[in-house]
């Protein structure tokens, strides 16, 4: 200090110990405050006093980190806010973002609460943040975070988005994978905001084509998810209610659709050729009605040959079908 190293100085004070972290901290802040550290600290040697307020904050929970970065300058303090809803979850705290009811309302949280007794401005410094840590975390792939954080960022397309790409995820084609904790909380965040969109179409301004491809890959999703329960009747009746392959004839519109959902298909195909033999076997469909159902399917098949291939496995599977 007495050589005027003030930024030297901080840095081992730090390093002596851990308990001496708390007071390097309010001594570089007084030093800031007070124009000591631009005035004598060289540009390419100054001290970053938003770092060491970052890095000691980061020791204590949501509500405390708040408080501390009060002390940063405002674009400091915005990138602050964005690291830590990126960081262990916290994107996707109730308590810290607000709660999101079944009809997508906000009630605000202590991060809202916070920034207005700041004097950040109204709610759109909030939204605006929250639609930028969402971009982050979608690059991220977190996509539970981005979920949320899109939805308050007021960015619903982009929202319909990460839905589809959750949804397309290999994991759910991973029966271990698809079993942990992590895989069912974002399966439940599919489901939960999938129901807050289907209830706010109009509101939200969602495309026509961009929610038929989501409500498609949502519908896939659950028919593979009761295929998977044992549950063959109820997938079937979702096969059919959602036309989830185009057995029929198609307009130009469903050709369109349809071409967005090719990867699916071959998935699709296997597990509805599941449901056939078991109905089959069971005898639980009348013969007349399965045997018209192979061949749709078969027909189906052949008419799209040129751009849907399928495993032995499958093919094996539905030529069992013809001996019934």
């Amino acid at each position: 200090m007495l050589t005027a190293q003030f930024g030297r100085a901080v840095q081992q004070l730090r390093s002596q110990d851990r308990c001496l972290r708390g007071p390097a901290l309010h001594i570089a802040l007084v030093l800031r405050k007070v124009g000591t550290l631009e005035a004598l600290e060289l540009p390419n040697q100054a001290l970053s006093v938003a770092a060491l307020v970052r890095d000691y904050a980061g020791h204590f929970g949501c509500s405390d980190q708040l408080q501390y970065f009060r002390a940063l300058e405002l674009p400091d303090r915005v990138e602050a806010l964005q690291d830590l809803l990126l960081r262990g979850g916290v994107g996707t705290n109730d308590e810290l973002l607000g709660y999101i009811d079944a009809n997508g309302r906000h009630r605000p949280g202590l991060l809202e609460r916070t920034l207005h007794e700041d004097g950040l401005g109204d709610r759109a410094e909030f939204v605006d943040l929250c639609a930028r840590a969402g971009r982050a975390a979608c690059e991220r792939g977190q996509y539970r975070e981005a979920i949320r954080l899109f939805h308050l960022g007021r960015c619903h397309g982009e929202v319909l988005q990460v839905l589809c790409r959750c949804l397309r995820l290999p994991v759910w084609r991973e029966p271990a994978a698809a079993a942990t904790n992590e895989a069912a909380l974002l399966s439940q965040d599919v489901q939960r905001f999938f129901g807050i969109y289907e209830r706010n179409l109009d509101r939200y301004a969602l495309s026509s084509h961009a929610w038929a491809v989501a409500r498609k890959l949502y519908a896939a999703r659950m028919f593979h998810m009761l295929c998977d329960q044992g549950r063959p009747e109820a997938a079937l009746d979702v096969f059919d209610r959602e036309q989830l392959l185009p057995l029929g004839a198609e307009d130009a519109n469903a050709s369109e659709l349809q071409n967005e959902l090719l990867s699916e298909w071959p998935r699709i195909v296997w597990d509805y050729v599941q449901i056939l033999r078991h109905a089959a076997s069971s005898g639980t469909v009348h013969m007349a009605a399965l045997r018209g159902r192979v061949r749709q399917l078969q027909s189906f098949l052949a008419a799209h040959s040129h751009r849907l291939t399928l495993d032995q496995q499958s093919t094996a599977a539905l030529a069992s079908l013809a001996l019934f």
